[in-house]
């Protein structure tokens, strides 16, 4: 019974930013492997080969489109064409970034801050608009999963652009949901924490979790993109069939962390070590 509702088998998942290597790339060879038909979407096709790849390398069947989610016409092409496969099931919208660009607000630039809300949100709303309008044709409902961000949930000093961009999203997300539940389109978000791939590499990242990534996360390490590719999976399948308007963190409980916290998960204002002796024995 259980794998009758985890299996994607006879649907088509668009993931739209499968490219990289990254989260996207995992969520297509996961989507896959459940036997959903996968249609792959990025803005570069050497990056778009990976998602190929990744699908091929579970016995998947998909295509990919070179397609920029920012552009409406863009997206309108790929999705017809992407409809001739068989009905759209879900849509996965991963797209988005942060150009690596930290910048207190007052030296933030218009362009940043634009480029970075066009890319995370704008695309979000575009990628939503195009397959829930096909969605509403077939008349068969659907799964919509956008990829937030903890940072959407709290702070993000440095990267106000990001942080607002992806707090725009999960309010996107919400509203899509009222407006398309009685459609039987369910719209829900995920939520990731620090999470370890190749785009990060490339920005300086090592391979290995310090002492300090390790303490600021509950579960004790940092995530991995399969770690996002299952839940994305639990919200594409017929096991969350009445959850819609949710955000699922998925960051190692660090979102549930005060930051006032020190490593023994204590607050730092706590300087009683006969406390400390009690609750850790020495």
């Amino acid at each position: 019974m259980i794998g009758e509702l985890t299996g994607l088998e006879g649907r088509t998942v668009i993931v739209a930013g499968a490219g990289g290597g990254g989260i996207g790339t995992a969520i297509a060879r996961v989507a896959a492997e459940a036997g959903a038909t996968v249609a792959s979407l990025d803005v570069d096709a050497a990056r778009l080969a990976l998602a190929d790849e990744a699908v091929a390398s579970v016995g998947g069947t998909g295509r990919s489109w070179v397609v920029d989610v920012r552009s409406p016409e863009g997206l309108h092409e790929a999705v017809t064409e992407i409809s001739e496969l068989g009905p759209i099931h879900g849509l996965v919208h991963v797209a988005g970034g942060f150009f690596n660009k930290w910048a207190p607000i007052v030296s933030t630039s218009t362009e940043a801050w634009d480029d970075v809300v066009r890319l995370n949100l704008q695309s979000a709303f575009l990628t939503t608009r195009t397959v829930a309008n096909r969605l509403l044709e077939q008349g068969t409902g659907g799964s919509i999963v956008h990829i937030a961000s903890v940072s959407g949930l709290t702070a993000m000093p440095f990267g106000a652009a990001y942080s607002a961009s992806k707090a725009g999203m999960i309010a996107f997300m919400r509203t899509a949901a009222l407006e398309l539940g009685s459609a039987g389109i369910r719209v829900n978000a995920v939520a990731p924490g620090t999470v370890r791939t190749p785009r990060a590499a490339e920005s300086g990242d090592t391979t290995e979790d310090t002492p300090e990534e390790r303490a600021a996360v509950p579960l004790q390490r940092r995530g991995a993109p399969d770690d996002i590719a299952h839940a994305v999976w639990f919200l594409l399948s017929d096991l969350s069939t009445w959850i819609t308007g949710q955000v699922l963190a998925v960051d190692g409980g660090s979102s549930a962390r005060p930051s006032f916290l020190g490593g023994d998960n204590l607050p730092v204002f706590v300087h009683d070590d006969g406390l400390r002796e009690r609750l850790f024995g020495g």
